[in-house]
């Protein structure tokens, strides 16, 4: 059934506007009529799954409610209603409008979902498991607790980032700004003496000029550099390089491994067999090396094998994980013990990124401090040597 949307005037006089489903044009004007409210313009809206980008913050909180309203029993269809007329977002309640639409033609709700490309494939995995048990509700909510942890551990790693990032920032452009600038200046005063300059000084300004005749060449350079390394070099070893990374390597590699036993956890706690939950929570993982490890944990279950013997056979998952998964086999908890290792090793990455900025924060302070020093000795050693000639 197509979808329309309006813009019209209530009793009070005031816009408003909105969508309704219905066969035809004609058919929505009328039952928009029937409301009592004046229409100004009427046209069907077009355009089944899109790619944009809705906040996750939007996300989580209409998922919620639809959680809300499925658990005080109101069908469905008639919460989706509900839930159109409280979203806010335009995109968000266009979506939801096509679920409702797609659910009075027969899909299922995990299909209506799947068809709106603004909801994670973990989302409709979930919810199609839920449907068959009747748990749509509680497969929500567990899942807006799982975005929920997601956002807030984002924005923890984001905001430790910030600081050094603007440290770091700020120390190369003054850098920069002293070598091309004023090294160049302190050329013209001590040429004026005809007196070698120290090696040094000497260094100094051919630094600075070298910086200032050749900085469009350098940023090109810098751009070409970035450029092969995030659309030339294949995906692959650019993952492969970021686990070799000195201390990086390891939070890297916890970042993934805590992402796919969280979502692991969800999804076989949300009903999805284990063989189909290994498979989807392989999705989240960023790192293609650790991927296609993972695949082939997911043959080696499939062929009979433990999860925990089989995890134990590849390099990319740490032995506490291991460990937690035999524990959870044997004691029928293994979600408790994927959940339990995803907290962990959050709390380890948070540790770590802590511990490697209080590091960082000192090492760019002293090491603009031994540049700024640098310059100031090498700048200074010529005008000692001045006013020894002239004494």
């Amino acid at each position: 059934m197509p979808l329309y949307e309006y813009r019209a005037y209530d009793t009070s006089g005031k816009t408003i506007g909105g969508l309704i489903d219905a066969p035809s044009q004609n058919s929505a004007y009328g039952k928009l009529k029937k409301q009592g409210i004046f229409i100004t313009a009427i046209s069907e809206e077009t355009g089944g799954g899109f790619n944009v980008r809705v906040p996750s913050s939007d996300i989580i909180f209409a998922l919620d409610q639809l959680a809300t309203l499925l658990k005080a029993g109101i069908p469905l269809p008639e919460a989706l209603d509900s839930l159109v007329n409280q979203v806010t977002h335009r995109d968000l309640k266009k979506a939801f409008a096509r679920i409702k639409v797609g659910l009075e033609e027969g899909e299922s709700f995990a299909g209506a979902l799947a068809s709106q490309n603004i909801f994670p494939p973990v989302l409709v995995k979930m919810i199609d498991a839920g449907e068959s048990v009747g748990a749509v509700d509680t497969i929500l909510r567990r899942f807006t607790d799982f975005m929920e942890r997601e956002n807030s551990f984002r924005e923890k790693v984001v905001g430790a980032l910030i600081y050094p990032s603007i440290i770091l920032s700020a120390s190369f452009a003054l850098i920069f700004f002293i070598l091309s600038y004023i090294a160049p200046t302190l050329v013209k005063i001590f040429q004026s003496f005809h007196k070698a300059l120290p090696l040094s000084t000497q260094i100094l300004i051919w630094t600075g000029t070298f910086l200032k005749n050749n900085v469009f060449l350098l940023l090109a350079v810098l751009a070409g550099v970035i450029y092969g390394y995030m659309y030339i070099l294949p995906k692959k070893y650019r993952d492969a390089f970021l686990l070799k990374l000195p201390f990086y390597g390891n939070i890297h590699r916890h970042i993934q491994v805590s992402r796919w036993a969280r979502t692991l956890s969800m999804l076989h706690g949300g009903g999805v067999t284990l063989i189909k939950a290994l498979a989807s929570a392989r999705e989240v993982v960023e790192n293609e090396p650790i991927r296609e490890e993972l695949k082939k944990v997911e043959d080696m279950v499939q062929k009979g094998s433990g999860m925990g013997t089989a995890l134990s056979r590849i390099a990319a998952i740490p032995p506490l994980v291991v460990q937690m998964v035999k524990t959870g086999e044997k004691s029928g908890e293994l979600e408790r013990m994927l959940e339990t290792s995803a907290n962990f090793y959050e709390k380890e990455i948070e540790k770590n990124l802590s511990l490697f900025f209080k590091f960082l924060e000192p090492a760019i302070i002293l090491g603009l401090g031994a540049v700024v020093g640098f310059v100031v000795v090498s700048a200074l050693l010529p005008i000692f040597e001045i006013n020894r000639l002239i004494k």
